[in-house]
Order: structure tokens, then sequence, then C-alpha cells
């Protein structure tokens, strides 16, 4: 029998007003709404401005902690291309690109800072960026100890006296596309009202702070765009997902949404779990809360915390539950040995197995 995360009225009620569409600040804290969309990402950055046409932006960055996107540091101001944000790139426009982009390789001519683990290149005069539209090398970075006039018609010297320090924006990658603009870094800025060509720019004392924070594990992000756009390019993130099959007392299962694989830890919609184990499940939609209950035992969860309740005490959660297609999704394990069963993990099946 097929299995739904079926919730009271007004629980559904809740969340079809939080993913019907993208939600203001207002509305629903940009945490959550990341912790709803982004699952193989730890750390993200959003630089954002009021408006299309203006250079001045800032930079705000998250981390995901135990399944939770936070804020890390204060907001960082930040400078943006001459001409804003641009809906259409072209080289030379002199705008920055909207949009959800990978942080590349960090970069600079100096050392790179001591305490940084973030994969970093040391530039010398060698190093160049291409952006002649009419080169098969065009948008990338090449070593080339000869003269650059017969190789290039225009290219940027990776030795810059503003690269000091910085960090590739994989813009225009896959596939590179001649003329959409190229060489997009994040980099130390010339000053706190100086615009870029087309790159992000900070502070030299934020750019080195942003290099010790990125971590490559964690696959860091960069959102851009001004603030209106924002939650809208960050609910239209759509993840694939490792799913996971779930087998209890011998009978595969199967939910509307499927059990999951992230961060190492196997998530499953709590309604689903609870219910085949024999448990009575409740949520209530005011605290985003839901309780299950089985042989005299409690369980309750919160949405989007670290901590659960087992019979009143609190428990840490290494994954807190989060939601994915409207549906909430809990730690599995935790959950099933709370009730008393036996969990196990069949890798030729690429299932969990729950006995009770």
């Amino acid at each position: 029998m097929k299995k739904r995360l079926l919730m009271g009225g007004a629980a559904l009620v809740l969340l079809l007003s939080i993913f019907a569409k993208p939600a203001s600040a207002g509305e629903f804290p940009r945490q959550k709404l990341i912790s709803s969309k982004f699952f193989n990402e730890s750390q993200m950055m959003i630089v954002e401005a009021n408006g299309w046409d203006t250079k001045y932006a800032k930079l705000s960055t998250y981390e995901k902690v135990n399944g939770v996107w936070m804020n890390v540091f204060g907001d960082m101001p930040a400078m943006l291309g001459y001409n804003g944000f641009a809906q259409v790139m072209k080289e030379g426009g002199g705008a920055s690109p909207t949009g959800i982009y990978n942080m590349g390789l960090g970069f600079g001519w100096a050392a790179k800072p001591a305490d940084s683990k973030y994969p970093y290149r040391q530039t010398t005069s060698y190093d160049y960026w291409v952006d002649d539209v009419t080169s098969p090398e065009y948008n990338k970075w090449i070593y080339f100890s000869g003269n650059p006039y017969s190789r290039w018609k225009s290219f940027e010297r990776m030795n810059h006296p503003l690269y000091k320090y910085g960090a590739v924006i994989k813009y225009n990658e896959n596939p590179i596309v001649a003329g959409k603009g190229s060489a997009i870094f994040l980099h130390m800025w010339k000053g706190s009202t100086s615009a870029t060509a087309g790159c992000v720019a900070v502070s030299e004392t934020n750019m080195k702070t942003l290099l010790s924070w990125m971590d490559s594990k964690k696959k860091p992000l960069i959102v851009m765009g001004p603030t209106s756009e924002i939650d809208s390019y960050l609910y239209a993130r759509n993840e694939k997902l490792h799913e996971i099959d779930v087998m209890v007392n011998g009978v595969m299962q199967n939910y509307d949404q499927p059990a999951v694989a992230i961060d190492g830890r196997t998530l499953a919609p709590l309604r689903g779990i609870g219910e085949t184990l024999g448990a009575k499940v409740e949520w209530d939609a005011a605290t985003e809360t839901v309780k299950a209950e089985l042989d005299g035992t409690t369980v309750e969860f919160k949405y989007l915390s670290n901590i659960a309740k087992i019979n009143g005490v609190n428990k840490a959660l290494d994954s807190a539950p989060i939601s994915i297609n409207n549906r909430i999704v809990v730690p599995l394990r935790f959950l099933s040995e709370a009730f008393g069963a036996d969990v196990k993990w069949d890798a030729s099946k690429n299932a969990v197995v729950i006995n009770k």
C-alpha cells in the first residue's frame, strides 16, 4: 500500500503557502528557503543589490550545519560591474551576471592566506585569462610564457593589482559561449565606491576571510542578482537526490517522497515511516512540530531543529528535519531506533532494512 505523508488541513495549507511561490523575507526566512532547496552543497554566498542598475551590493554567507542553513558572517559591502546586474550578459558589457554558480579555484599574486584550506593558485606574469571572443581559448585561464599579443586580441593578466586575492566564479563554463562574458571573479576591490568590469569585489580583509572560510568539500555556491529576484532563483533550484529503498518487516515500502541520502544520512518521510511502524503521528502547524507515539514512547521533532525529544528528554540530531517536495523528512535511524526497531544497511539492495 502506498504511504502518503498526509498532514492535517492546517499543516497542508501552511506548506502550500510556503512552497507555492517564492516567499519574501518577512513571510519565510531565507534560511528556510535555502534548507528546502539545497541539499548537495553546504556553503553559499548571496550577492544582492537594490535594483539592476547599481554598482553597490552586499554579500552574505550561509553554511549548512547538521541539515540547517545558517548565516555565518555579517553582511559584507560589495561592488558590482559599473552597469550593475545584466539580464543578458555580453562581453565588455560592464555588468555582473545573475543566477547561481559554483565557486572555482582561489587565486592571487600574494601567497595563500595561512589559515585557508581552499584550493589556491599563486599567479605569475605568465598567467592570463582570455577574453578574446575569436579565440578557442575564450574564457579560459592559460599559462603562456610567450608574447600574449601574438596569441590573443584581448586578455586579462592574472597578476593584476586587484587580483592580490580572488576566486573564480564558474560563469559561462558549460558550455562556453563566445561573447556571453568572461573572467568573472570574486576579488579584492579598489575601493568601497569603485565599480568592477563585471566581477564582484570586496575589501581585502573580507576577501581573505572568504578564502579562509570556503571549503571545497562543502561545494560553495554564489547566488547573484537584485534582491527582488534572489528568492526566485533559490526557489527554482531543483537538485537530484540519491534515493534509498526502505524495507520494514520484510516489506519494501513505497512512499510518494522516497527516503534520500543527504550528507551521509538517510532521511525519510516521518509519517510514512512512523505509521508503518504502527505509531500515531500528529503535526502541529502552529509550532512546526510533529509527534509520533508508539507503545508508550513519544518522539517529537521540530522542523529545522537539531533537537528532538524522546518522552520529553532532549536528544541531539546529526541532521535536522527538512522539507522535500512538501514532505517532512527526518533521520530514519533515529526515529526507528527510538521505537525499539533494529536498523541495518543492506548495500546489495541499496536499502535500509528495519525490523520491529
